[in-house]
């Protein structure tokens, strides 16, 4: 059976959330590096920050699930990047145009987190039907080292890009790489089964 380095529909999601991985990280840093650089937040508003990607998991985890059982994956997957590139870009926007705040993090933070719920739900539903139940584990394993390895990358390019870039900029780099992921996405030729 040849690897899935082979299969073009896989390596089409792999780079899309390759790409989408790192971006990840840059707004996991980015976002707390906002609220304390550019809007001085205190540690009460830090918690709450943090706390808001939490509240949406636990609200959105059985939504998310029901929601992957009774339609198609891919197309959660598109809408839930295109939502979540949209959120981000208001950051850089709203800092742009002067009119940036804790309320708009929170809110990002937290429409986010249920989109990434969706996401991740429907992402683990696809990925069978995508590259067989033989495949698997092959295609786990290579997806888990993709999202290793921007554990390990994402915080010190996060460091560099604010610098050099500041942090709602660096956010906006996140935002386009939710764009590429649903453009990968979007590009997946095999047929997703009815569910």
């Amino acid at each position: 059976m040849p690897t899935l380095w082979r299969d073009a529909d896989f390596l089409r999601l792999w780079t899309g959330q390759t790409i989408s991985e790192i971006g990840t990280r840059i707004s996991r840093e980015g976002i707390p590096l906002t609220a304390v650089l550019v809007l001085n937040a205190n540690t009460s508003q830090m918690g709450l920050l943090v706390a808001l990607g939490g509240i949406a998991t636990l609200f959105a985890g059985s939504w998310a699930g029901w929601h992957a059982d009774r339609s198609r994956r891919r197309p959660t997957m598109i809408a839930a990047d295109i939502g979540r590139a949209l959120l981000l870009a208001m950051i850089p926007l709203a800092a742009w145009q002067g009119w940036l705040s804790l309320w708009t993090l929170f809110l990002v933070v937290g429409l986010a987190g249920v989109l990434t719920v969706f996401f991740d739900v429907a992402y683990q539903s696809y990925l069978p039907s995508l590259v067989g139940r033989d495949r698997l584990l092959e295609g786990n394993s290579k997806l888990q080292l993709t999202a290793s390895t921007a554990e390990v990358v994402g915080p010190a390019l996060t460091g560099f890009l604010v610098q050099l870039l500041t942090a709602p900029v660096a956010i906006l780099l996140d935002a386009c790489s939710f764009l590429a992921s649903a453009g990968a996405i979007a590009a997946i030729g095999t047929e997703e089964q009815a569910v």
